[in-house]
């Protein structure tokens, strides 16, 4: 366990602020909820993933897709990858998600890009056929599926991704 060396006062209601250093550096933003644990004497908090509960269910759809489309899929909360199938998995699997993926989610929409050169993790250029389709859960994003691939990616399976976006946030809302 790494220590940030804050301390910080409970107030008369229970609450305390998580430093706004901390809250950057794990990318909690305002509204996002914690998950809290104790074990033994200490109180510990993680960030709360709603996705996380469709572990075994995106893990099936990500190895389905990958064998249909021949192509790499990634599924990621809002921080990192969590799911990954395809010949580069090890590049992304438990990578935290690139600024410019996360622009591209912001948008609410499922996008098709051609022959483009996109960074899926901060440190690592991909040129390729892409995919991204947010998981939005009432009004929420909760996460994101990529796909990409060096052969063409087409409308058809840009709405099948579509339709597995729906099904993964319909499958968290019950």
């Amino acid at each position: 366990m790494k220590l940030a060396g804050v301390v910080r006062r409970i107030d008369e209601l229970g609450r305390i602020v998580v430093p706004k250093e901390i809250r950057k550096t794990l990318r909690i933003k305002s509204g996002e909820n914690l998950e809290i644990f104790v074990s033994d004497n200490n109180i510990i908090l993680r960030k709360y993933s709603q996705i996380d509960k469709l572990n075994d269910i995106a893990q099936a759809i990500s190895q389905t897709l990958n064998l249909s489309l021949k192509a790499n899929i990634l599924i990621a909360n809002n921080d990192k990858y969590i799911i990954a199938s395809g010949s580069q998995k090890r590049d992304y699997i438990d990578k935290e998600i690139s600024s410019e993926i996360l622009k591209i989610i912001e948008n609410r929409k499922s996008i098709i890009l051609k022959d483009q050169t996109l960074k899926l993790i901060e440190d690592k250029e991909e040129k390729a056929n892409y995919i991204i389709s947010p998981i939005i859960v009432q009004g929420d994003i909760i996460g994101t599926i990529v796909v990409f691939s060096q052969d063409n990616l087409t409308e058809e399976t840009l709405n099948t991704i579509k339709i597995i976006s729906n099904i993964l946030a319909k499958y968290i809302e019950q």
